[in-house]
């Protein structure tokens, strides 16, 4: 680890979390396998020290005058032998590391490093009163060894460390993440496949780490469930430091708040109305300890703006909707498939709420879509504007929906489209999409076992990673997959139908299959011609 600390300098620490033993010259520690080396872990932060100063001297002259230095941190026992090779003052054993801050101890190590170098006779001619780094230093030294880019492994599920995906901050998402430190209510406004997800995840990690209590809100279970694994670092930091954070279906906190089971006979009118009033109920409840959070995040929040439950965020959130931090993600203009009478009552609904002391945040590059399927969402959907840039530059076949005459037709339409996509994808990386619910949809008439595959809901286990999951759109929103099969399309002229459209075909980031009825030829056609001349518009 590398430690800048402003007055003091720079510390290099190798931590051991191990035994270690020193025998005829050689370093043992206690791993499982054990590791052996000819350099101790002194000489191993030693040199590190001296590396990273012989570096920033080269790229910035200013800071080869300030002290760098070396420690070791054994957390798991204390380290007592002494050596020409090392100063006690350089060694953090397990009893300090648990009973003092690290801040003390770095503190203390550099300060006897100070106190080294003021003791030499001769003092070392490039010691003296710039030996002490300022802010600006500070900042310099943190620029050069942390450029401003930032990589996450992806670990969304089996489908994406297959493509051994890295997912980077864009320059438009790194102002968006500033721009939501800086205001204190942020609508976050993007269409599918700008990364709203992933900036609501980043905006929950940072408020963690800066102390603060959070709550991680969507609509549908399986994008919970999701969230639920993409963040348990977060979950743990939290706990760690007795923070309140919750992430999860907005649904699932509010039943946690109210004490009630879901009843057998629940329907929208429980969900929507029901549920939310006795969460109100308790929220307000003398006695009751419920929670409170000091930011509030809302993903998919197309969804989830009525009046209802904006209630319940009042309560939720420290000083409500109008004096509050929260910000909200969602695709207000095509994703709100969901909503009573559509995403627009809901910014309204919210903009009453707030007095209208909101900060909108637009996002249009899309980090999801492979470029053909972009262009094919884009134009589908009439999307206007457009993507301003697709990152993806993984290469994809056209998206040409195929026409089914019959429900038979369309199942070995389906197996054959499987067929072509298993000579390039593995069956964990495909997922079958339907207009439809489970039950009904074009899978559910389909053999599940099948030729080295079969077909699984995707509300249940992968299993063997044989298993090709289907999911009705509804539930898969939020989720994206490498390959996408989308089935079932019997309409696409009302807007709930283009909405669900748009959201289905959305989810594939690098080959997208459509299976549409045969009567829907004409309309879909029209679709493209409308699609088409919006797009030269804008492009003139």
């Amino acid at each position: 680890m590398v430690v800048v600390v402003p007055g003091l300098g720079v510390l290099c620490i190798e931590v051991k979390g191990c035994g270690v033993v020193r025998e005829g010259g050689l370093w043992t520690y206690s791993y499982n396998p054990p590791k052996t080396s000819t350099v101790g872990p002194f000489r191993q932060a030693s040199q590190a020290a001296h590396s990273i100063r012989q570096y920033l001297s080269l790229k910035d002259s200013s800071l080869a005058s300030l002290v760098f230095h070396s420690a070791v941190l054994f957390t798991e026992v204390d380290f007592a032998d002494k050596s020409l090779e090392w100063e006690p003052w350089q060694i953090i054993g397990r009893t300090e590391f648990l009973r003092q801050p690290i801040s003390s101890l770095v503190t203390r190590v550099l300060e006897a490093a100070h106190s080294q170098c003021r003791s030499r006779k001769p003092v070392p001619a490039w010691y003296g009163s710039q030996s002490r780094p300022t802010l600006r230093q500070l900042e310099a030294v943190l620029r050069l060894l942390r450029p401003d880019f930032e990589y996450t492994a992806s670990a969304r599920n089996d489908v994406e460390l297959a493509e051994a995906a890295i997912r980077r901050f864009t320059d438009e998402q790194f102002e968006a993440i500033d721009h939501l430190e800086d205001n204190r209510r942020v609508l976050f406004k993007g269409p599918a496949g700008t990364g709203k997800t992933f900036l609501a995840i980043e905006a929950a990690r940072r408020a963690v780490r800066a102390g603060r209590t959070v709550a991680l809100l969507c609509f549908n279970s399986l994008l919970a469930s999701w969230l639920k694994h993409e963040a348990e670092s977060i979950a743990q930091e939290a706990k760690a430091r007795a923070l309140s954070f919750y992430v999860g279906s907005f649904s699932g906190l509010m039943l946690s708040i109210a004490e009630i089971d879901v009843p057998a006979t629940a329907n929208q009118e429980f969900w929507g109305v029901e549920l939310p009033m006795r969460a109100v109920d308790a929220l307000l409840a003398d006695g009751r300890d419920v929670p409170t959070f000091e930011l509030l995040l809302v993903d998919e929040a197309q969804d989830l703006l009525s009046e209802p439950l904006l209630d319940v965020m009042e309560l939720l959130l420290s000083g409500g909707l109008g004096s509050g931090c929260w910000a909200m993600f969602g695709d207000f203009e095509r994703q709100a498939i969901y909503a009573d009478k559509g995403a627009t009552l809901g910014l309204d609904r919210l903009r009453n709420r707030t007095a209208d002391s909101v900060s909108t945040y637009r996002l249009r590059i899309n980090c999801r879509n492979a470029t053909r399927i972009a262009e094919a969402v884009t134009i589908t959907s009439g999307m206007s504007p457009g993507y301003s840039r697709v990152l993806n530059t993984a290469d994809s076949a056209d998206v040409e929906p195929v026409f089914y005459r019959s429900p038979s037709h369309q199942g070995d339409l389906l197996l054959a489209t499987i067929a072509k996509l298993l000579k390039s994808f593995a069956p964990a990386e495909i997922v079958v999409l339907s207009m439809r619910a489970d039950a009904t949809s074009c899978v559910a008439r389909q053999g599940r076992d099948q030729a080295g595959w079969h077909f699984a809901s995707y509300r249940e286990e992968p299993g063997d990673g044989a298993a090709i999951r289907y999911c009705s759109v509804h539930a898969f929103k939020g989720l994206e997959a490498a390959a996408v099969v989308l089935t079932d399309i019997e309409a696409i002229e009302d807007d709930q139908a283009k909405a669900l459209l748009y959201v289905g075909m959305s989810r594939a980031r690098i080959r997208l299959h459509v299976l549409m009825h045969e009567r829907l030829r004409s309309s879909y056609d029209s679709m493209l011609d409308a699609g088409l001349k919006a797009a030269l518009r804008r492009s003139s």
